[in-house]
C-alpha cells in the first residue's frame, strides 16, 4: 500500500462475516451473539483462503434467538423482543423501534452499525444530530474490543495481516441514522442536517482508527459504499464526501504518519478516482467491475500516486470455475501491477456461498502471475 513492489502482488479478497462463516463451517447465529467469534471467524476464514490479510469488526454482544419460523430475533435485557436480525444481508437488527437506539449512549455508538430502523429515522433534527455520541479509543477498551483483538492478533501472529475497520465518515453513516430516501434528499433540502450528521460520522471513525491504532494495527480500512457515482454527481461527491475524506486522511495520518490507509467504494468511482487521490489516501479499492471499473483504467488516471486493490468480480467467486479466476485475476493483475502498488482482490464482498476453490484460485493466482 506504500506504492512500491513486494516479492509477489498481494492478495486481499473483501469478504464479510458471513463468507467467512460459511467457509470454516462457524456458526453464523453465533457470530451475530458472540463478538469474539466475530473476530475469530474471520482469522480462520484467512488461514483457510491463504489470503495475506483480512479486515476485522467488532460485533455488539446481541441475545439473538432463532424462532421455529427461522428468523431470528433480538431481545434486550428485560427479555423484550426489540427487532429482527437481517440473517440474510448485513446482519443488522432492524430494531421495531426508534427508542432502543440512544445515540448518546456509548456502548451502543461504539456498535452502531449493526442497529437500524427503517420504519422511522433514529436521527430527525441537527438537534439530535448534536446528540450523538462520538466513541473515544478508551470507550473501545473498556467494553472489550481490545482485549477481544489481542487475543485474535495473537492467532494471526506473522501468517495474516490484521487489518482494522473505521467504518464510514460520511454518506452511509448518515443513510444508517435516516435510511436511505430521507438521507439523499437531505443533500437536497436538508444540507444542514446531513452536514451535521456526517461531521459525527467523520469524528466517529478518525477516533476509532486512533484506537486500532493504538493496538497496534498500520493498516486501516474506510469506506463508504454509497459515495459512488451510481448514487451521487461528481459535484455532490465533492461536496459533502471528498473534505470528509480528507479530514479523515490528514488527521489520522498525523496522529501515526506509518499508517497506511484504504478507502472502499463499489460502484463506478471514476469521475472521483483524482479527488481520491487528492484527499491523502494511500490505497483506492475495490475497482467494482459490476461498476464498469478495470484495473488497468484505474491505473491510466491514478498512476503511481496511490496503491490499487481489487478488480476480480465478486460473481466470479460463485460463478465461475477455479481456471477462469486465475486468468480473471491475471488480466487485472497485468493492468495494475506492472510498478507495483497493486493488491488483488475481489471488486465487492465475496458472496457468502463462494467457493473454497475460487478463493484459493485468487491466492494462487498471485503466486503464478503476480511475481516481480
Amino acid at each position: 500500500m506504500s506504492g512500491g513492489k513486494a516479492d509477489r502482488v498481494p492478495v486481499i479478497p473483501k469478504m464479510w462475516v458471513d463468507t467467512a462463516a460459511n467457509l470454516t463451517g462457524a456458526s453464523l447465529l453465533e457470530v451475530v451473539r458472540n463478538p469474539a467469534a466475530a473476530l475469530r471467524v474471520m482469522i480462520d476464514a484467512a488461514l483457510v483462503c491463504n489470503t495475506d490479510a483480512i479486515r476485522v469488526w467488532h460485533f455488539p454482544r446481541r441475545d439473538a434467538r432463532a424462532g421455529s419460523d427461522g428468523r431470528v430475533i433480538e431481545y434486550n435485557r428485560d427479555g423484550r423482543a426489540i427487532g429482527e436480525v437481517d440473517m440474510t444481508g448485513g446482519l443488522q437488527t432492524h430494531l421495531y423501534s426508534p427508542e432502543h437506539f440512544d445515540v448518546s449512549d456509548p456502548y451502543t455508538m461504539v456498535h452502531h452499525h449493526f442497529w437500524t430502523c427503517v420504519e422511522k429515522p433514529l436521527v430527525g433534527t441537527v438537534e439530535d444530530a448534536a446528540r450523538i455520541y462520538v466513541p473515544r479509543p478508551a470507550d473501545y477498551v473498556r467494553f472489550g474490543c481490545a482485549d477481544r483483538l489481542r487475543a485474535q492478533l495473537a492467532r494471526a501472529g506473522d501468517k495474516v495481516l490484521v487489518i482494522g475497520d473505521c467504518d464510514c465518515p460520511t454518506l452511509s453513516f448518515h443513510i444508517s441514522f435516516r435510511g436511505m430516501d430521507n438521507a439523499l434528499m437531505d443533500l437536497i433540502d436538508n444540507p444542514e442536517l446531513a452536514n451535521a450528521v456526517m461531521d459525527k460520522a467523520t469524528a466517529i471513525a478518525i477516533e476509532r482508527a486512533k484506537f486500532n491504532i493504538d493496538i497496534g494495527l498500520r493498516v486501516l480500512r474506510f469506506h463508504d459504499s454509497a459515495a459512488t457515482m451510481t448514487l451521487l454527481s461528481p459535484a455532490t461527491w465533492r461536496e459533502y464526501i471528498k473534505p470528509r475524506f480528507t479530514r479523515f486522511c490528514t488527521e489520522v495520518h498525523a496522529y501515526c504518519p506509518d499508517v497506511r490507509l484504504f478507502c472502499h467504494i463499489c460502484g463506478n468511482i471514476m469521475p472521483a478516482l483524482n479527488d481520491l487521490v487528492e484527499t491523502g489516501v494511500d490505497c483506492i479499492a475495490p475497482l467494482d467491475p459490476l461498476g464498469g471499473m478495470t484495473t488497468k483504467a484505474a491505473r491510466e488516471i491514478v498512476g503511481g500516486r496511490a496503491a490499487l486493490m481489487g478488480g476480480v468480480n465478486t460473481l466470479s467467486f460463485i460463478n465461475s470455475t477455479p481456471e477462469q479466476i486465475v486468468e480473471e485475476a491475471r488480466v487485472c493483475i497485468d493492468g495494475a501491477a506492472a510498478d507495483g502498488g497493486y493488491i488483488l482482490g475481489s471488486g465487492c464482498d465475496v458472496p457468502r456461498y463462494a467457493k473454497l476453490e475460487n478463493l484459493l484460485a485468487l491466492a494462487g493466482a498471485a503466486r503464478k502471475h503476480g511475481t516481480y
